[in-house]
């Protein structure tokens, strides 16, 4: 088969969880013989062609150059979902390759305009949800303080707060009935980014039904879809699945004893944006001093949000026990983890199954994780991981310190994730659906 796939952005600049899923997606499809192409999309660079081709490590790439952001004044919030003019583009494109399914991993940057493209030219398209982009413009359904967001009003007041917060940060703080004022008033001219913010929904409503399948990873997900209006009916459950390459070199595990060898080695791999909680594992170091002596790794790509970076860097700047890793390869995944002794996730947002928590899982690396959801429903407690309230550093601090002073109890952690989805099933699973598509 001819498959299309679609992400947001991707490698060798974006290294997050669902470039990595679309990756090894797109190599075990074409290990099984099928024809794949990636489109992804910017930043936008102004030296860059509109349209580029290239290969990465075997897999053909089609990259476009998005549009400079717009300011939100000049329809920037439109255009982050919405942008009709990319549209005669994406269908000249699927005219020429001619897939046989468009599979969605992430739709930011190519908006709803990819949709109707291939609406327009027959093609059926599958959706992957890998966080809450159709529901909020953030993906994370979280207010910039980390509480919960039920998702959008009818008068779209609380993502107007959202978005006012992280233009102006202060701006958070102010009363969400003052809001709602503010909405009333200004919504009255018709046009600007709070009517847009009013009438994302319907349109995100409307997109996914036009999709053949949705899949989602979690129960989890599902009910918070259903809960916001969403048509489920064309969901299915479809949990990710990880690469093992390089895992039977580095394991089994042989856990960390002691400390007359080195310190314990505590790791943070994620994205460093503040909804993934590498501050919350900051200010629980702090807590604990110099005593136990540790060492804490944090991997990370500064770009994501360079003043969250920034943020991180001061917090670290007093902790002689932390350092900084950088990113790295997918495939270098296990042997960055057998490295460490025990892995910290402390998200802030309802989870949605983390790969790196799937991947440690695997490696049988002990886990320290926020008690959310997505993530939490993912392990043993007290098994294979130990939980703790999310944002809470000195519950975290707690239980780093009862770790590294029980070394027998870490042990105990040890090797006892069992194997996840690996990415042939979850490939096995796609290939029944491309081609149910293939059948209508």
């Amino acid at each position: 088969m001819r498959i299309l796939l679609a992400v947001h952005q991707f490698f060798p600049e974006f290294r997050a969880g669902t470039e990595t899923l679309t990756r090894r997606t797109a190599e075990e499809l074409q290990r099984r013989g099928h024809q794949v192409w990636i489109l992804t999309a910017g930043p936008h660079d102004p030296e860059a062609p509109l349209w580029r081709r290239e290969r990465w490590q075997g897999l053909q790439i089609i990259r476009f150059n998005p549009s400079p952001h717009a300011s939100v004044l000049a329809g920037g919030v439109t255009q982050s979902f919405d942008a009709p003019q990319l549209e005669p583009q994406f269908c000249d494109l699927v005219k020429e390759l001619r897939p046989d399914a468009l599979h969605v991993f992430h739709l930011r940057r190519h908006t709803l305009s990819l949709l109707r493209a291939a609406e327009r030219c027959g093609v059926p398209t599958l959706m992957s949800l890998t966080d809450y982009w159709f529901a909020c413009p953030t993906g994370q359904l979280q207010f910039p303080e980390q509480r919960p967001c039920p998702g959008p009003r009818a008068d779209g007041a609380n993502c107007v707060q959202h978005l006012a917060a992280r233009l102006a940060s202060p701006l958070a703080w102010l009363p969400l009935p003052l809001w709602r004022l503010l909405v009333a008033v200004f919504g009255r001219f018709g046009r600007g980014p709070i009517v847009a913010l009013q009438r994302r929904p319907a349109a995100m409503v409307e997109a996914l039904v036009r999709c053949a399948v949705v899949l989602v990873p979690s129960r989890l997900m599902w009910r918070t879809f259903e809960q916001l209006g969403f048509d489920t009916a064309r969901f299915a459950l479809c949990p990710y699945g990880i690469s093992l390459e390089g895992l039977e070199d580095q394991f089994p595990r042989q856990p960390w004893l002691g400390r007359q060898q080195r310190p314990l080695r505590v790791g943070f791999i994620g994205s460093f944006n503040r909804a993934k909680g590498a501050h919350v594992l900051l200010e629980a170091l702090a807590r604990l001093g110099p005593e136990p002596p540790l060492e804490a790794v944090f991997y990370g790509n500064p770009s994501d949000d360079p003043a969250y970076a920034a943020q991180l860097k001061q917090l670290a700047d007093p902790l002689p026990q932390v350092r900084w890793g950088g990113v790295f390869g997918s495939e270098e995944v296990y042997a960055v983890l057998a490295e460490l002794d025990l892995l910290v996730v402390p998200s802030l947002w309802r989870e949605n199954a983390p790969l790196i928590v799937l991947q440690a899982l695997a490696s049988g690396l002990p886990l320290l994780l926020s008690d959310v959801e997505g993530m939490a429903d993912q392990v043993h407690p007290a098994v294979n991981a130990l939980l703790f309230p999310p944002g809470d550093d000195q519950a975290l601090a707690a239980l780093i310190d009862q770790l590294a002073g029980d070394p027998e109890q870490l042990a105990v952690l040890a090797n006892q994730g069992g194997m996840p989805r690996t990415i042939a099933a979850y490939t096995d699973q796609l290939e029944q659906l491309y081609a149910q598509l293939q059948r209508r």
